[in-house]
């Protein structure tokens, strides 16, 4: 495993001649190890390109950000300088919206749009919903919601020491989402922007996942997968047979990087 610059990117092994990268934002309260396994299952024609956002995994001693905006000052240059080759954005929840951003950001400043980005789980910039609430409740509560969700162990909110560990970064993600604004008016991406979903995820239903239209200038399609909110963590061999095939659309459709903005 090798971390990318400024420590914010992190490859498994990627391989050198694949055509096409895949970069992966996670949910709140998560790191870049969900996606570790996603590479040997991407095969030789995808590598797998993980965020790693501060306070956690090998990033824990540092302060967990609170600001969309400040991860997208930090992340973009890093991204920049890796995007060699066009690129496929998948963001789960959380990372979704960063995955908007962070795509609106490379394009708008360098031209380095994505070929098509994957909003999972997670409703439109401007439909996010009631705040989280996330500054007056306790870690355990908030990992406890977690654990509802088959993202950790149920044990692990019996474990004081976990719970504080896996608190405050938690913490921090959604307070990021609670103090995310949309851009002032939609700003359309010159590339799909496709919404998948788990079939039992009542937070962001099919209403929800199709007003991401609003945000692409390109029509993208709608996904859905058994499970729920946390659907890629049981599925990985599927979703990433999906990104596959759709990366491989994207490169049959749009050799070449896009290089003009459709913002409107």
């Amino acid at each position: 495993m090798s971390a990318g610059p400024q420590r914010w990117l992190v490859e498994w092994e990627a391989p050198a001649s694949a055509p096409l990268l895949l970069v992966c934002l996670p949910h709140a309260g998560s790191g870049a190890v969900q996606f570790r396994a996603w590479q040997e299952f991407a095969g030789p024609g995808i590598g797998v390109v993980a965020v790693q956002l501060p306070g956690r995994e090998n990033r824990w001693r540092e302060e967990p950000a609170t600001r969309a905006e400040d991860v997208v000052e930090a992340l973009v240059p890093a991204l920049a300088a890796r995007l060699d080759r066009p690129y496929v954005v998948f963001g789960h929840s959380m990372g979704a919206l960063l995955g908007y951003e962070v795509a609106r950001a490379l394009g708008s400043r360098s031209g380095q749009w994505p070929l098509a980005v994957v909003a999972s789980a997670c409703r439109a910039p401007d439909d996010q919903g009631e705040p989280t609430g996330a500054a007056g409740r306790s870690d355990r509560d908030l990992v406890a919601e977690l654990a509802a969700d088959g993202a950790v162990p149920e044990h692990v909110v019996a474990n004081d020491k976990l719970v504080s560990l896996l608190g405050r970064p938690l913490r921090a993600d959604l307070t990021l989402c609670d103090r995310y604004l949309p851009p002032a008016a939609h700003r359309r991406l010159p590339c799909p922007v496709h919404a998948w979903r788990g079939s039992a995820d009542l937070g962001v239903t099919d209403g929800h996942a199709r007003r991401w239209r609003a945000w692409s200038a390109v029509p993208g399609g709608l996904r859905r997968f058994d499970g729920g909110h946390l659907y890629h963590l049981g599925r990985p061999a599927e979703v990433v047979d999906a990104l596959r095939r759709l990366g491989a659309d994207a490169l049959t459709a749009a050799p070449e990087p896009v290089k003009e903005s459709a913002e409107h």
